[in-house]
């Protein structure tokens, strides 16, 4: 007979090593793969810091006094152990009005953001488009987008009972609309480094 498998403990245990890392390296499970990844480059940190600066600007920030309906936050650490997973995403962004914000003081975020961006680097290309995009499929993400500095392209994925599937690609020098910034005109000539 053989032994059943104890996924708890397993998750636990590769969170643990997780947790034994350096600072400087970032380390990731999706749907139990341990991922680990270099720092990013300007590059990537250029594309990411511009995505959330146009995003907050024309829906993260209230007028007044107003409470925005959208929280973006950097590289926050989102963990689930049901889809044995956390996550480490580029940028990630709750709605107020449907998902709820996570709260204030939370290291390790169990509340799932309702998008989350990944910036594509030659060193993650493979993971981001692979498990990490499984992962937040059973994680129940809404949507992902993928910038790739690299080709300068944006791509939108829509979750489908579980499975990000794509819905949205723009080159470059074009303008970018998805889901669910449909609002929002993103100028991909300005947002990636030449």
């Amino acid at each position: 007979m053989s032994a059943v498998p104890d996924f708890k403990a397993d998750f636990l245990g590769l969170e643990r090593l997780v947790e034994a890392q350096p600072e400087n390296v970032r380390a990731e499970i999706a749907s139990g793969v341990f991922l680990m990844s270099p720092r990013p480059s300007v590059r990537h940190s250029h594309t990411q810091a511009q995505l959330v600066r146009i995003l907050d600007a024309a829906v993260g920030s209230g007028e007044g006094s107003e409470i925005p309906d959208w929280l973006f936050l950097v590289e926050p650490e989102l963990r689930s152990p049901r889809a044995f997973s956390r996550l480490i995403p580029d940028v990630a962004g709750w709605r107020r009005s449907t998902t709820g914000w996570p709260g204030p003081d939370e290291a390790l975020i169990a509340r799932m953001p309702e998008w989350v961006l990944e910036v594509i680097s030659p060193g993650t290309r493979e993971a981001d488009r692979g498990p990490k995009c499984e992962a937040y499929g059973a994680m129940g993400i809404g949507w992902l987008w993928l910038a790739d500095p690299y080709q300068k392209t944006v791509e939108s994925f829509v979750n489908v009972r579980g499975t990000l599937v794509p819905e949205v690609t723009s080159g470059p020098d074009r303008m970018f609309l998805a889901p669910p910034f449909e609002s929002v005109r993103i100028d991909l000539g300005r947002l990636f480094l030449d």
